[in-house]
């Protein structure tokens, strides 16, 4: 069984006419069927096959003819996944900086409202406590995705097997 890959199809379009060639020419010289030529061009999905001879054929790169939205993709992906544990590490030093500049200081005898001004009336409990929701809205849109992208497969898996 063959992996499909993504493909821009503008980019396979473009490199065909600027050849001067009809999907038929490049079925032909590619050794691909005018229907593979026609899907690869109108869906932009292929198999590694079909990418290395249009590639061959285009003389490029196979990854040239590849599309780029899986890396970006993959990149969103990456920062909505860990975006919560970086809300939470911030959380984390703010309410870590109000122990050791605020509290530790007052309950060794020192003013407290003295220990906010001496800071600057910083307040880390506001930042800490705001990056802390944050942090809470991030990991339950990311359980919201995980949760939706696990009833698609499964709704893809009962339909293969249905067929």
């Amino acid at each position: 069984m063959s992996k499909y890959v993504e493909l821009n199809s503008n980019k396979i379009q473009k490199l065909r006419t600027q050849k001067c060639w009809s999907q038929d020419e490049l079925a032909s010289v590619s050794g691909l069927s005018i229907r593979t030529i026609q899907r690869v061009e109108k869906a932009g999905n292929a198999s590694l096959e079909t990418v290395k001879a249009l590639a061959s054929v285009f003389e490029v790169e196979p990854a040239y003819l590849q599309s780029s939205k899986e890396i970006q993709q993959v990149t969103f992906n990456f920062i909505c996944k860990h975006a919560w544990l970086v809300a939470f590490a911030v959380s984390s030093v703010f309410f870590g900086l109000w122990i050791v500049d605020i509290l530790i200081p007052t309950l060794k005898g020192a003013d407290f409202n003295n220990q906010y001004e001496i800071h600057g009336n910083f307040r880390y409990l506001d930042f800490g406590g705001i990056s802390f929701f944050v942090g809470f809205i991030f990991l339950g849109f990311n359980v919201f995705v995980d949760f939706i992208n696990s009833k698609k497969v499964s709704k893809g898996s009962t339909k293969g097997a249905d067929a």
